[in-house]
């Protein structure tokens, strides 16, 4: 065997293992390393956006980094804090006397209400929980109790009603047994209902209701089936008096058998029989003789064939009799 000289082994040796090195380097370079992988796809479960790893509830889209926080009592833009800087929080001011109203500026906006404070406004006297917008006055008290600029005893609108039993003390339009007026959206008689309203549906409204002297809370005021306003307008009838004609039938049994409530003499008739309007009986006026039986029907007003009931939804029975 020939052996080389020291010096002529080394660099050779060297060469070997330089080599092998950048056969390594460049298999690296090529991807050539089984165990390196390619990078996972992000997961958002719930669709909002934002990837699982940074989202902190990825089962609820309506939580995620960076949304509008809502006072639901959740942490929704994932901050670690709950319902700060809501955008349907409210606006607090600071009620002294804990009557619900408060006064002044607004101190706080939260979720929650923070101790002695209240979301409405208007307290005119905060130290006092008698005091507040739309309280009750008190004839015996000398305080505005109902912030409305008036003193119970006082007489602020000089309508001669106090402000302790006037509805409104700075209207002089608006007090107990005054006329309504319709439309203006005042409260003309203090009776809580403005002059334009119809609360029973009758087709009358306040005002006119107080003129004609009908109830404004019910539609048929004298109860003879007819409505306060038809009575007024369509028929023509007086809604005080269930028979405005004084014929014996009501108002509302004469508009069911086509005959004039306003005329005493036009009044339901079956055949030549009286109608008493469900006061009574059928009273007949007449007989029917014939040789053997009568034959014969029965007929209204109008000459139109009727049912054996009358207006009462009573059967009529009819009697024959017969001689030999």
């Amino acid at each position: 065997m020939r052996t080389l000289p020291c010096s002529s082994a080394l660099p050779a040796l060297l060469a070997l293992v330089l080599a092998c090195g950048d056969k390594d380097s460049a298999a690296d370079s090529a991807g050539g390393d089984s165990s390196d992988s390619a990078p996972v796809e992000a997961i958002d479960a719930d669709g909002d956006g934002a990837a699982a790893d940074i989202d902190c509830d990825d089962a609820d889209p309506t939580v995620a980094p960076g949304l509008t926080e809502t006072c639901d009592g959740r942490d929704q833009d994932c901050d670690g804090e709950v319902d700060e800087d809501a955008a349907d929080a409210t606006g607090w001011r600071s009620d002294i006397d804990g009557d619900g109203y408060g006064a002044g500026e607004i101190v706080a906006v939260s979720c929650e209400a923070p101790t002695g404070s209240a979301s409405l406004d208007g307290d005119c006297d905060d130290s006092n929980p008698a005091a507040y917008p739309g309280a009750p006055e008190d004839c015996e008290v000398a305080a505005d109790l109902n912030c409305d600029g008036s003193i119970g005893g006082e007489d602020g609108d000089a309508d001669g009603v106090v402000a302790c039993e006037d509805c409104d003390d700075t209207n002089a339009q608006a007090y107990p047994g005054n006329v309504e007026r319709a439309d203006d959206g005042v409260d003309g008689d203090c009776d809580g209902l403005e002059g334009g309203e119809d609360r029973d549906g009758d087709g009358l409204n306040e005002v006119e209701e107080a003129q004609a002297g009908t109830d404004p809370l019910l539609a048929d005021t004298d109860a003879d089936g007819l409505s306060d306003g038809d009575e007024r307008g369509e028929h023509g009838t007086d809604p005080l008096d269930d028979d405005s004609d004084g014929d014996g039938a009501s108002d509302g049994a004469e508009v069911l058998g086509y005959t004039d409530p306003t005329d005493a003499t036009d009044k339901p008739y079956i055949g030549g029989w009286e109608i008493d309007a469900c006061r009574g009986s059928i009273t007949s006026t007449g007989t029917t003789v014939g040789k053997i039986a009568p034959s014969f029907s029965l007929t209204d007003q109008h000459g139109d064939k009727v049912k054996l009931h009358d207006f009462c939804g009573k059967v009529v029975l009819l009697d024959f009799g017969t001689f030999w």
